[in-house]
């Protein structure tokens, strides 16, 4: 594989996670956010092996939840000769009804100077690509962003409790439209190097 970085990829909670799922919608079908962010890392990693681009699954396993500690500590302990990036990736829910919360947002740790420059970068290829309301780039303390040795950023893809984007969320084109953009942002850094 050529590339600069080993990208960590993330994909958000587990089967067994309370909660994380959208209202039924009226054909019986629900998002269940596990599996969404399962397919998008699925969707990604085939995108990144066809362009030759480094990456590491973080979360293989489909059954169980595993703890955000046990994430960190596998992206922290895994050997690498390449500088390694985390990318979390989620979609995001206002409450557990339909709402009208919607968009796009990317968090980055508040003292990861390239964790803002990659959650823009995402950011903006996001919004770009599915042209959804941007909510912007914002600090956070989540446990994943704070506690990896390495710049780190999650993406929230739009909202499974806002009807319409769960509809979208649902569909193959608008999953592959998401893998997509995360890829050109990947891509984008690749080319950039080092020191962003």
């Amino acid at each position: 594989m050529a590339g600069n970085f080993l990208w960590i990829l993330d994909n958000g909670h587990g089967k067994s996670t309370p909660g994380k799922r959208s209202p039924v919608l009226e054909d019986g079908r629900k998002l269940l956010e596990y599996e969404f962010n399962r397919e998008i890392v699925r969707l990604l990693s085939d995108k990144l092996e066809a362009d030759a681009i480094n990456y590491h699954i973080i979360v293989p396993e489909i059954e169980g939840d595993i703890s955000l500690a046990e994430r960190v500590r596998r992206a922290n302990h895994l050997v690498s000769d390449l500088p390694k990036l985390f990318v979390s990736i989620h979609c995001n829910a206002q409450s557990d009804n339909w709402g009208t919360a919607s968009g796009i947002e990317t968090y980055y740790y508040e003292a990861s100077v390239k964790g803002r420059t990659m959650a823009a970068l995402f950011q903006k290829h996001l919004i770009e690509t599915l042209q959804w309301k941007d909510r912007g780039i914002k600090t956070a303390n989540f446990y994943v962003l704070k506690n990896t040795d390495m710049p780190a950023i999650l993406t929230e893809n739009g909202f499974y409790s806002n009807r319409e984007e769960c509809l979208k969320l649902l569909s193959e084109e608008w999953r592959e439209k998401i893998a997509a953009a995360h890829l050109v942002a990947i891509q984008e850094i690749e080319k950039r190097g080092a020191g962003f």
